[in-house]
């Protein structure tokens, strides 16, 4: 028998001024698919620009709906907020998703604090200076 497997990761949302409206409601949309696509999941999702804001927890045994979810931001760029939040409340997860145009003002953040995977989205020339990465592909519109 194969157990399904329980995720546990934390979610970061650049809501910085280069992201549009659009890019945020891709961004939910992925979420909502990561929490439709496992059976049992613990999701800290935050947003940020120069701050981070607004932390929120989804789990498989709540059913509050990423919908529902307040985007804060509108300043810079600033992946050092991301990893200062999560230290500073001692949250260290399996892995780190973060979703962003890629343009950061400086760093991008604490390489050696946990797993990243960088999502992409109105790019496919950045290219992360380490952890994983994949370019956000919109559907294309059928003729």
């Amino acid at each position: 028998m194969k157990l399904d497997p329980m995720i546990d990761i934390a979610i970061a949302l650049d809501a910085s001024g280069s992201i549009s409206e659009k890019m945020l409601k891709d961004f939910l949309s992925e979420i909502q698919g990561i929490m439709d696509s496992f059976p049992a999941y613990k999701i800290h999702v935050i947003t940020f620009d120069t701050d981070a804001y607004n932390p929120a927890q989804y789990d498989s045994d709540n059913l509050d709906s990423i919908c529902d979810y307040e985007v804060k931001g509108g300043g810079g760029t600033d992946f050092d907020a991301i990893y200062r939040y999560l230290k500073e409340e001692d949250i260290q997860p399996r892995r780190l998703v973060v979703f962003t145009d890629g343009y950061p003002f400086g760093s991008w953040g604490d390489e050696e604090y946990c797993d990243v995977t960088w999502i992409l989205h109105g790019t496919t020339t950045i290219v992360p200076p380490w952890g994983a990465y994949a370019y956000y592909e919109e559907e294309r519109k059928k003729k």
